[in-house]
């Protein structure tokens, strides 16, 4: 009976293991460690918190593979070893930015001021400060293997030239300071900055764009298509047979079905000719281009058979500058400048020349008003010392260039005037001590009915007198800076204020009077700025503005603040003068020095900058030379805004364009009107009228 029993429950536990499914097997990760990491940003589901990759929910097609291969857990419907409940993984993080689009090594992928390869000098400070990584060669703490960081982003940058407001650095069409009527419906939609006064998606300061640039020329104006705004040999519209060869090449723009490289939305290019009648001018010779016989002596014969010739001058007829005088069209000068491309030679002389190149950068900056300053004491911390009791100086306490305290001693005079008061209050006080007991006595005896009460009131009226006389003697005395004491004469002349002794006529035996200045004090740990500003600027100054002060000559730089505008225009120099108060605790800014003052008119923005070394000089333009290709320079005039070895600038230069620093000198005498060059490389003239270069 037992044997069947027993064999009864042999069979019902051979079912129930036959029937249940198998125990999961426990994670093999150890209790109390970290989630694993995901290392591609991309491949991640922020939805489910697993693998994009491994993402049952979003990729029903993979609960079958995750089945079969026994990755499944059921109760949560995504697979095991993935699984958000029963084995969370943690989110990728995206590496480090760079901040500064300049400063990045790509060869290397680590910033250029960190690299290592590029820069070996710094290895042994790296390693010195424990920061090296020896297996890689970098430092650890940017290893483009242990530690990548991901390179900088540039800014956004405007699609249209024509829709960009140079002065606040933003989209004319959402300038609200240009367009105040634009305020409230930036307001309205959420878009709104309330800190600079801007639209949020487009302020200067905290989602800074760059300037549009203008788009590339075609140099042949026969090569366009006027229907597509393209090349004609690039237009797919008008040759379908391009069309293979530019996607076989992967320069194919799928959305609009054009070339990537010459698509008129994605990357429109200028129709050629444009600007060409502003680049046509002669700077050397003040004509157009064009009809310059001096620098194409080939055209003489072509005007003197026109009978436009003048012999005099040698030039044609209807455009010598001096019998015919043109003026330049607006903007030709600069035209004509930029007009004038360097090219080298060849490679070997370009080395030679020495020719090397920064990135512009990207920098925060200010709308500024530069003008000339002269430095000055501040006229309420200045005092004149002055005897107001004529006497003969006696001794010096002070000499010339002595930082003095307020209350201190500087001269000990003797004055017969002092002395005559001295005594007066001597005489006052026994006539008070003698009025007094008089007094005393005359109220004893009226009490008594003694005397009458008018004995009384003349006591009290002698009393009365003789205390006023006490009195004026002693404020006299008190103004003078003499003693109360003994008729010696003698006073004291003290300073009004702290400062510094900057005059000192003063001398033992002169004799001080009212009219003489005995000393000049001036406290200098404040001084005045006096700032010349042009009346075309004039309006963009106030008070309270912040104005950066440079000192002529090495002096330093200092900060202060506007405290006052002229209400009128100097008839003599047309400029508006305007006064800053600037600290100066070391006593090193002084009166009657010269500087340069660069007065901040408008809120903080972003603006290229360049070192100064690549600022030329041509006329009355500033200019510098854009490296477009190997031995190819372009120049670019711009406006610049001095401020130190880093210069802004305004003009046709973004940030990352590379600026020539060494070798800029030489490219400039290259262009330069007249010049002959260093006859190391060519200059290309203005194009012609007919397309050539």
């Amino acid at each position: 009976m037992k044997m069947f029993y027993g064999s009864i429950l042999c069979l019902l536990i051979l079912a129930c293991r036959t029937s249940l499914p198998p125990l999961p097997l426990l994670a093999s990760k150890p209790i109390g460690t970290d989630p694993a990491q995901v290392s591609d940003p991309a491949d991640w589901c922020a939805g489910h918190d697993l693998p994009e990759s491994m993402c049952s929910k979003c990729n029903p097609s993979l609960i079958a593979g995750f089945k079969e291969s026994g990755d499944w857990c059921a109760a949560h419907g995504f697979p095991e070893s993935a699984c958000p409940s029963c084995n969370p993984m943690s989110a990728p993080t995206a590496p480090a930015r760079v901040a500064d689009p300049a400063d990045w090594c790509a060869g290397h992928d680590l910033p250029e001021s960190m690299c290592s390869k590029c820069n070996p000098s710094l290895i042994a400070s790296f390693k010195e400060s424990g920061d090296w990584c020896a297996a890689h060669g970098f430092p650890e703490s940017a290893c483009p293997s242990c530690n990548p960081m991901s390179a900088p982003t540039v800014p956004a940058r405007v699609a249209d030239p024509a829709d960009w407001c140079a002065g606040h650095d933003l989209p004319e069409s959402m300038c609200s300071k240009c367009n105040p009527s634009l305020i409230a419906g930036f307001k309205e939609s959420g878009d709104w900055c309330e800190a600079h006064g801007f639209p949020e998606s487009a302020c200067p300061s905290c989602n800074p764009m760059s300037a549009p640039t203008v788009p590339a020329r075609v140099a042949d104006p026969a090569d366009w298509c006027a229907g597509h705004d393209l090349p004609e040999s690039m237009c797919s519209k008008c040759n379908p047979s391009l069309i293979a060869g530019f996607k076989e090449s992967g320069d194919w723009c799928e959305a609009h079905g054009f070339p990537e490289s010459a698509c008129p939305s994605c990357n429109p290019l200028a129709p050629p000719g444009e600007g060409l009648a502003l680049a046509d001018w002669c700077l050397e010779h003040g004509l157009p281009e064009s009809k310059c016989s001096r620098c194409q002596p080939d055209l003489k014969a072509v005007f003197q058979g026109a009978n436009d010739w003048c012999v005099e001058h040698g030039y044609p007829e209807s455009v010598c500058p001096t019998c015919n005088p043109q003026t330049a069209p607006t903007g030709a000068e600069q035209a004509a400048l930029e007009a004038r491309v360097v090219r080298f030679r060849s490679p070997e002389i370009e080395a030679a020349a020495g020719i090397a190149y920064v990135s512009a950068k990207q920098v925060s900056a200010s709308d500024t008003v530069d003008c000339t300053a002269r430095i000055a004491f501040d006229e309420d911390r200045v005092a004149d010392v002055r005897a107001l009791v004529p006497g003969i100086v006696r001794k010096t306490h002070a000499r010339l260039g002595d930082q003095v305290k307020a209350g201190q001693v500087l001269f000990e005079l003797v004055s017969t005037r002092v002395g005559d008061l001295q005594a007066a209050l001597t005489a006052a006080r026994q006539r008070v001590d003698t009025a007094e007991a008089n007094l005393a006595r005359q109220r004893a005896l009226a009490k008594r009915k003694i005397v009458a009460d008018r004995r009384v009131e003349i006591a009290e009226q002698e009393m009365a007198a003789a205390r006023a006389q006490g009195s004026a003697a002693e404020t006299a005395l008190s103004i003078a800076g003499a003693s109360r004491g003994a008729a010696t004469g003698h006073y004291n002349l003290v300073a009004p204020l702290q400062g510094v002794v900057t005059r000192r006529p003063g001398m033992v035996g002169l004799l001080a009077t009212p009219d003489t200045s005995l000393a000049t004090l001036v406290d200098t740990s404040v001084m005045w700025v006096y700032c010349d500003v042009p009346e075309a600027d004039a309006a963009r100054v106030a008070t309270d503005q912040h104005v950066l002060v440079t000192v002529e000559g090495g002096g330093g730089s200092f900060h202060g603040r506007i405290t006052w505008v002229s209400p009128e225009v100097d008839p003599r120099t047309r400029m508006v003068s305007c006064r800053a108060e600037v600290a100066n605790p070391e006593g090193r800014l002084r009166a009657n020095q010269y500087a340069r003052a660069h007065i901040e008119t408008g809120p903080p923005g972003r603006a290229v900058a360049v070192p100064r070394a690549a600022l030329q000089r041509v006329g009355d333009r500033d200019l510098v030379f854009v490296r477009i290709a190997a031995g190819y320079y372009e120049p670019r005039v711009v406006t610049a805004s001095d401020n130190g070895e880093l210069v802004c600038i305004v003009g046709d230069v973004a940030v990352g364009d590379p600026v020539v620093t060494t070798g800029a000198f030489l490219l400039r005498t290259e262009i330069m009107p007249g010049s002959i060059g260093a006859g190391c490389c060519e200059v290309e003239p203005p194009a012609r009228s007919t397309g050539e270069r």
